[in-house]
């Protein structure tokens, strides 16, 4: 009797493949959300890289120095010493960045710059991971240790004396240099994206798994053509791994573009992503590696055969 050869169900194995793709995306970006985002160890390590980076280093020394300008023109104000204040602030405004790229360069601020994200990234997740909703205060990394340094070094350099006022450093009231991480109408959805984050990798890894040896077990008829599918679909994980990553990019930097430095916020996002693109080149490296096994394979098979 004839026995029909079992088909190889092309499209079935299509659509497994292309959902593998779309899948391996999204556990690619929750292993960096996790890895990254969501652990405060590798938050700090991140932080840390941000420093390396001219653009935020300069974008960071601008802040410190307006918000020392600032405090210092509002007590001088409010001390009813405006004349001293026309006549301290110009030239400490002319010096505050410079004065604050090297105070930067210390390990004292370093040590600061760790702590104060440590402390504002355990406040964050605290937040995040409450079960009941947001209160309404935000979620901040206070600076203001850093900016009392800068106020120290404005004294070491005699620019007290050359301004005319003594202590700088007690000018700098509590919480003088906080930046928002999150304000608090938005914690509500931070929290719910977050309760689906946390739990989202393992899923996503065994949900792409599965496709992949579903695909190739739809394929065993023609074994080496479904790895060919499979190394073209792991490769356009990476592929579009990065174009999401590019184009989040493009959306993240133009907000925070509104507050700040453009170049600023374009490397704090290169930096911070860096874990999407070592991800995704290694999945264009391994589709592409089961690529050219696979197309080997073929070849040899069909030399065998004829």
């Amino acid at each position: 009797m004839y026995h029909r050869p079992p088909k190889s169900h092309p499209v079935a194995i299509t659509v497994a493949l292309v959902l593998a793709a779309l899948v391996g995306v999204i556990a690619i970006a929750s292993i960096w959300a996790n890895r990254e985002l969501l652990d405060t160890d590798s938050w700090v390590s991140v932080s840390g890289r941000l420093l390396e980076s001219h653009d935020v280093r300069h974008r960071v020394a601008t802040f410190l120095g307006e918000e020392l300008v600032d405090e210092t023109e509002k007590h001088l104000d409010d001390a009813g010493q405006g004349q001293v204040a026309d006549r301290v602030v110009p030239p400490l405004r002319r010096r505050q960045v410079e004065l604050a790229e090297e105070v930067m360069a210390t390990p004292q601020f370093k040590a600061i710059w760790r702590r104060a994200n440590r402390v504002g990234h355990r406040d964050l997740l605290r937040v995040l991971d409450e079960e009941e909703p947001a209160g309404e205060d935000s979620v901040v990394v206070d600076l203001t240790p850093a900016l009392r340094q800068l106020a120290e070094l404005v004294g070491r350099d005699g620019l007290e004396r050359e301004l005319g006022i003594s202590d700088l450093g007690r000018l700098v009231a509590p919480g003088a240099a906080r930046i928002d991480v999150l304000e608090a109408e938005e914690l509500e959805v931070a929290q719910d994206a977050v309760r689906v984050v946390r739990h989202l990798t393992v899923p996503a890894v065994i949900a792409v798994i599965a496709l992949y040896l579903l695909a190739l077990l739809l394929g065993r008829r023609r074994l080496s053509r479904a790895f060919l599918g499979v190394g073209i679909a792991l490769a356009a994980t990476g592929a579009l791994a990065l174009l999401a990553r590019a184009l989040a990019g493009h959306e993240v930097v133009d907000q925070v573009a509104r507050q700040g430095d453009r170049e600023a916020a374009r490397a704090a996002w290169s930096i911070a992503t860096s874990t999407i693109v070592h991800l995704s080149i290694g999945a264009i490296v391994l589709g592409a590696l089961v690529l050219i096994a696979a197309l080997l394979v073929g070849r040899r098979r069909r030399r065998l055969v004829s």
